[in-house]
């Protein structure tokens, strides 16, 4: 599975949880006012507007650095702790919870709450991936460009 099919995967899953829990919110006694929201969202065709905002709201909490560093430290199998990520950031406990709190709200980490094992999740893992990518080919062209200026300038020289 390519990074692209990890995050389309990634960014359903979190889709798919998220409504599903706004939908039986809907179906509690108490609920009124969104009843039948889920099935009107999915008749209208809203769909490709909700998860377009849930991956706009991952790229933007993953594009923070230092929340960057934290996601490339993650891994779907092996869970780190936070004593580890406060160690590789440099940041206090209470600023690394808080950025993995933020991870966790985007669907780019998970945190268990008994053991506080953190791990990445597919859509963390596809956007990070896209990102070493595209600056990987970036610096590549730059490379190319400022080598071939340089030696341009020494040949003139």
């Amino acid at each position: 599975m390519s990074y692209h099919d990890d995050m389309i995967q990634g960014l359903a899953d979190r889709a798919r949880n998220l409504l599903r829990v706004l939908d039986r919110q809907d179906r509690l006694e108490t609920a009124q006012t969104f009843v039948g929201w889920l099935q009107q969202q999915l008749n209208e065709g809203v769909l490709a507007q909700s998860t377009q905002e849930l991956f706009l709201r991952a790229l933007a909490v993953s594009g923070e650095p230092v929340n960057f560093v934290i996601l490339t430290r993650l891994d779907p199998l092996e869970g780190v702790e936070v004593p580890g990520l406060m160690q590789h950031t440099g940041l206090g406990r209470v600023a690394v919870s808080e950025r993995v709190n933020d991870l966790v709200q985007a669907g780019l980490a998970s945190r268990d709450m008994v053991s506080d094992q953190i791990r990445g999740t597919s859509l963390g893992a596809g956007i990070v991936a896209l990102v070493e990518e595209i600056a990987g080919k970036a610096a590549t062209r730059l490379g190319d460009e400022l080598g071939n200026t340089e030696e341009a300038k020494r040949q003139d020289g």
